[in-house]
């Protein structure tokens, strides 16, 4: 899964995430163990019956502190997913 992330000003993670084909109403994001994962289906399409299945993750955390997922902005369009993660 092809992703880019940068350092904040404020100390906070962005990081963006490709994701062709998935609609910004099915991926989601959870955080275990310090890593972030996110998880997108795209639908299956007539020249691609089987449709595609994307998912990875992201170590952000140094600590097995979890950060609440809630806390994470996230903004999903045309099949890229974007996180700014807080500073903790």
């Amino acid at each position: 899964m092809p992703y880019e992330s940068k350092r904040l000003q404020n100390g906070g993670l962005y990081v963006r995430v490709d994701m062709p084909g998935v609609p910004s109403d099915n991926f989601t994001v959870s955080v275990t163990n310090g890593r972030v994962k996110v998880t997108g289906e795209a639908p299956a399409l007539s020249h691609d019956s089987a449709g595609r299945s994307y998912s990875g993750d992201v170590a952000i955390l140094s600590t097995p502190v979890d950060l609440p997922v809630r806390k994470i902005k996230t903004i999903a369009k045309n099949g890229v997913i974007r996180l700014v993660i807080p500073p903790l």
